[in-house]
């Protein structure tokens, strides 16, 4: 089985339920309220290991009883933990997330420990970086200990830009897949939005990556590699919670290509395990396990 390490953040999500999101200004009340694991790089990785990974987690929790619970967690997803460090100065991060009626989410998060996954911390995880056959990296850590962890990885490595933030061309050129959603390539390419999937395109083919996966939400994802495009639809579902969907898709694309699966069958995969995450509340106990999938996809 090949390696995948994982470098990301860990927070603890506290998630209200609410019959629709607030505007600016608005106080609503909530149905509900759950503390659960998150953040999108343990997200990511619990996602990888169910579907039959073998993940390395790489990342930074505080030395309090909420970066207890995550280890916790990650560890009973069978994610190996030799290199999730705990800071002394600052706490756990902490996710803020409403989700409405519909599953829609909103998302504000203080990263508290996940800032101080310093070069030195990723410096002491480079055997899992090294060994790896993916390395799969978000941005709610530091650029800098991002664009360390790249340099240090020696298989493919994969970028979900979430969140939105300048990285510089120099950057991007290191890396081998690229994961965006809509808002975060507009990001990227300096667009306020995009009025088709044409453009879409034309924006992914225009960052210097060899190839990017573009997330479009229910309506699946599109695939820009090397000047050929291809767009893979979603499968219908009832979502209930969108919160991990774009995890979901993320850990499937890097377990899958670490199995040597080709990038179209990789996507067609990654998008029903996407959906399938969006039929349960929470992010990280929704995501599927591999049977799920392929169970799925034999229906279809």
């Amino acid at each position: 089985m090949e390696k995948i390490a994982v470098v990301g953040s860990a927070n603890l999500d506290l998630v209200v339920s609410v019959n629709h999101l607030p505007s600016p200004g608005e106080t609503i009340l909530g149905s509900s309220f759950d503390k659960i694991p998150g953040g999108k790089g343990a997200n990511q990785a619990v996602a990888a290991s169910k579907l039959g990974g073998q993940v390395s987690f790489i990342g930074c929790i505080g030395s309090d009883q909420e970066g207890k619970i995550i280890r916790e967690n990650l560890e009973n997803a069978n994610v190996d933990c030799e290199f999730l460090f705990s800071s002394s100065k600052m706490p756990t991060g902490i996710a803020m997330i409403g989700v409405d009626k519909d599953g829609n989410n909103s998302i504000i998060v203080n990263p508290g420990a996940n800032s101080d996954l310093s070069h030195e911390k990723i410096d002491n995880a480079s055997a899992a970086l090294e060994s790896a056959k993916v390395v799969l990296l978000q941005l709610e850590i530091p650029v800098s200990s991002v664009e360390a962890a790249i340099d240090r990885a020696k298989g493919i490595t994969i970028l979900n830009p979430a969140p939105s933030t300048n990285l510089s061309s120099g950057l991007l050129e290191k890396v081998d897949v690229l994961i965006p959603n809509q808002v975060e390539l507009a990001h990227l390419s300096n667009k306020k939005t995009f009025h088709d999937i044409d453009e879409v395109e034309d924006a992914a083919s225009g960052l210097g990556v060899e190839t990017v996966i573009t997330t479009l939400g229910s309506k699946g994802a599109l695939i820009v590699s090397n000047g050929v495009s291809e767009l893979v639809p979603s499968p219908a579902v009832e979502s209930v919670d969108t919160t991990g969907a774009g995890d979901s898709f993320c850990g499937s694309v890097a377990e899958l290509l670490s199995r040597g699966l080709d990038l179209s069958e990789t996507v067609k995969r990654s998008v029903v395990a996407a959906a399938l995450s969006t039929t349960k509340h929470g992010a990280q106990n929704s995501m599927p396990e591999i049977s799920e999938v392929d169970s799925f996809l034999k229906q279809i």
